[in-house]
C-alpha cells in the first residue's frame, strides 16, 4: 500500500529514532513536495487549558492533547470531525482543523466527544521523497486509516502493538 492523505503509518519495531520508537502517525499530507503527518499515540497527561489560555469552557479542563511530533512542537492544531463548524478549514471528508472560538465553545459545551476536538503539539513532517526513501528502507508500514484513530483523546496504550501485528480492531483491550 502505498502512503496517502488518511492512512496510518507504523514505526516498524527496527525504527530506533527516539521521535518514532513505536509512534503510530496519521497521514494528513502526502505527495510531490513531502509529507506532514500526526503521532496519535502519544497523549498528553495536561488539561487543556493549560496549553491553551483561551480553551473553549466545555474542554478547558479535559484531557484532549498529544505530541504529534519533533517539528514546532510549540505550535497546535486542533482537529475534530465537525466539517460544517463556521471558521474551520476541512482537512480532509471527516477532519477539519480550527474554528470560531464561539463555534467551539457551542459545539463542544460538556466536553469532547467521537467528533474530538484533539489538539496536537507539534507535527511530523519529511520532505520531498524522504518518506518514500524511508518506506523502502522498511522503517515504516503502511495501514488503513480511521478518522476515529485521529480523533480518539485516548488510543489504546497497545495501539501499536495491535496495528503491527495486522489486527483489524485496534482499539479492543489488551489481553495481557
Amino acid at each position: 500500500m502505498q502512503p496517502a492523505s488518511g492512512l496510518l503509518l507504523i514505526a516498524s519495531p527496527r525504527l530506533t529514532d527516539p521521535n518514532f520508537s513505536h509512534s503510530v502517525v496519521y497521514l494528513i499530507e502526502h505527495g510531490e513536495h513531502g509529507s506532514l503527518g500526526l503521532i496519535v499515540n502519544r497523549p498528553l497527561d495536561v488539561p487543556l487549558d493549560a496549553i491553551w489560555d483561551d480553551a473553549p469552557l466545555g474542554l478547558a479542563d479535559h484531557r484532549v492533547a498529544a505530541q504529534g511530533g519533533p517539528v514546532s512542537p510549540t505550535k497546535g492544531l486542533l482537529l475534530h470531525g465537525a466539517v460544517d463548524l463556521p471558521g474551520s478549514q476541512r482537512m480532509s471528508e471527516h477532519v477539519s482543523a480550527g474554528g470560531e472560538l464561539k463555534s467551539l465553545t457551542d459545539r463542544w459545551p460538556d466536553g469532547p466527544d467521537r467528533f474530538g476536538p484533539r489538539l496536537f503539539l507539534g507535527h511530523s513532517g519529511w520532505g520531498p521523497g524522504q518518506l518514500d526513501g524511508e518506506l523502502a528502507e522498511g522503517s515504516w508500514l503502511v495501514r488503513h486509516g480511521d478518522p476515529a484513530i485521529l480523533l480518539s483523546q485516548r488510543p489504546s496504550q497497545n495501539l501499536w502493538r495491535f496495528l503491527i501485528d495486522g489486527d483489524a480492531r485496534p482499539d479492543q483491550p489488551s489481553v495481557n
